[in-house]
């Protein structure tokens, strides 16, 4: 449950990538203590009081499924081989975007926690909501990442920049949350990525 007003956020989690590099594994299902990643990220989120939107690819059934009895907003991009900005757009558009941010996050990254996302959400309101709040540990910049509003609200117009272009291009809206924790930048694309951060897992 929320803490603070620091966690009276949106979420989007992007979950629409076809794992091309996992093989015949679909990483999103992948278990961690028994219940699939994508389920797990979406749990984060959840937990804190967020409301979630999860973007999925056209075939979402199998996301579907892994999500069901949760109070999330499914939002398939048909678009989505065009790539990653694409699902941001997608999940933009069906946000409301009346918290003061909206969270950008993935669901590949099974080493965040909780207290990981409410010391972002803190660090973001610690900066007075109105700039884009982005985790860097060890100089690496990582997700999810944190929208202001009005920010979010531009950042879903048809012509707008990708957030990842919006920040390279306007570091003046950009407070980095210097982290000692790596949760922040681990992720998972191919076999060798799931068995460093999870243990043996099935190969494809």
């Amino acid at each position: 449950m929320p803490t603070s007003d620091s966690l009276h956020l949106e979420a989007i989690l992007l979950a629409a990538g076809r794992s091309r590099r996992m093989g015949n594994v679909d990483k999103l299902l992948l278990p961690i203590d028994g219940i699939a990643m994508v389920r797990r990220s979406a749990c984060l989120f959840l937990e804190l009081g967020m409301a979630l939107t999860v973007v999925t690819g056209s075939d979402n059934q199998h996301i579907a499924e892994a999500l069901t009895g949760l109070d999330v907003k499914l939002v398939a991009n048909s678009d989505a081989d065009s790539g990653q900005h694409s699902s941001v757009r997608a999940g933009l558009a069906v946000t409301p975007l009346l918290a003061p941010g909206v969270v950008i996050a993935l669901s590949d990254q099974p080493l965040l926690t909780t207290p990981d996302i409410s010391a972002l959400a803190a660090a973001f309101t610690e900066h007075g909501a109105s700039r884009i709040c982005v985790p860097r540990h060890a100089g690496q910049r990582g997700n999810p990442v944190i929208l202001p509003q009005a920010i979010a609200r531009q950042l879903r117009s048809p012509d707008a920049p990708t957030p990842r272009a919006f920040i390279d291009t306007h570091s003046e809206t950009v407070a980095w949350f210097d982290t000692a924790s790596d949760h922040f930048i681990r992720d998972i694309d191919t076999p060798s990525d799931a068995e460093r951060l999870l243990g043996p897992t099935v190969r494809g």
